[in-house]
């Protein structure tokens, strides 16, 4: 609530969540890869353990809640990165991760399912087939996997385990089998949601809502296959709750990690404080052009919230 309050009154807020990119390199060369031309696919920086605990350290100075592993590349493409997440719950914050799950070995499931708040797998299959398609690899992965998957859930206590599905034409024959062998290897949930820019609504979906029960959840986004949504507030505020760290770089969101217009500055460079008050971050905040945002942005229903909460509304005493 603090964070709303300095937003609201203008004044100069600390991201709640950080996202922490260990590396841009990654064993998946995904179709659709959101990383392709972005941090993700430009270079092949890689943090050592040194570097990602100093910027850890930073993140806990600006009094943040936790920390998303995510990328770039994958996580755990980086060899530090189970060390790095008993580092980050050591200083006290939160973990959680988004990996595409092949690059697990039994130790590194026991670190993830003992400090990890929650571990998503980004599957975007049901079957061997099309994960190779989708991901170009070799299908017998997809097995690998699921018995990953399989032995994180086995060890979980508090760990959320979930796993992801982005649809497509290319996806959509998949949806039912991805949700139900998701449900057989025991995740909490299944995310589904559609490719950045990608409309093509699943059809399918009432038959995954209907494997919920108390212990699995099907998480649907509908309100991003809205193909005529336009964004109606003026400024991006949700920036300020939620920072992007693509290995060394800051960027103003998750969808512009390699966008040189949208570098906030270099950690080799300056500190994370300074970059955070700097006037060039605030100049790239002005001057945000929403044409380079996709509509559905993951921080568009945040900033929905609090364009209501720094607009008068007529009548406000009738709720």
């Amino acid at each position: 609530m603090d964070r709303l309050i300095d937003i609201v009154e203008d004044r100069i807020t600390y991201p709640v969540t950080w996202e922490l990119d260990p590396t841009n390199r990654c064993n998946h060369y995904c179709v659709g890869c959101y990383a392709k031309g972005a941090g993700g696919r430009t270079n092949n920086d890689h943090l050592t353990l040194k570097q990602a605990k100093y910027y850890v350290d930073q993140v806990v100075e600006l009094n943040a809640k936790a920390i998303n592993l995510t990328g770039g590349g994958d996580p755990m493409f980086n060899k530090i990165t189970p060390k790095l997440i008993e580092y980050i719950r050591n200083k006290g914050l939160n973990v959680g991760m988004i990996t595409n799950g092949s690059l697990f070995n039994d130790k590194s499931i026991k670190t993830v399912a003992d400090n990890c708040s929650w571990v998503r797998v980004s599957l975007d299959a049901g079957t061997p087939k099309t994960h190779a398609f989708i991901r170009k690899v070799p299908e017998k992965q997809f097995g690998q996997i699921l018995n990953n998957i399989s032995k994180l859930c086995e060890q979980k206590t508090t760990c959320k385990v979930g796993t992801a599905l982005l649809t497509s034409p290319e996806t959509m024959g998949d949806i039912v089998e991805f949700t139900r062998v998701s449900k057989e290897c025991g995740v909490d949930y299944v995310q589904i949601r559609p490719f950045h820019e990608d409309f093509t609504i699943p059809l399918c979906i009432n038959e995954c809502l209907a494997m919920q029960d108390e212990n699995f959840k099907v998480l649907y986004s509908e309100n991003k296959y809205d193909a005529g949504y336009k964004k109606q507030y003026s400024r991006c505020e949700a920036q300020a709750l939620s920072g992007v760290i693509n290995v060394h770089k800051l960027y103003l969101c998750c969808h512009f990690r390699g966008v040189d217009k949208y570098e906030l500055g270099d950690l080799r460079e300056l500190s994370l404080k300074e970059i955070w008050h700097s006037q060039h971050r605030q100049d790239i905040i002005n001057n945000l052009d929403f044409k380079d945002c996709i509509p559905h942005c993951r921080l568009d229903l945040v900033n929905r919230t609090i364009d209501n909460l720094k607009t008068s509304v007529p009548d406000e005493n009738f709720i």
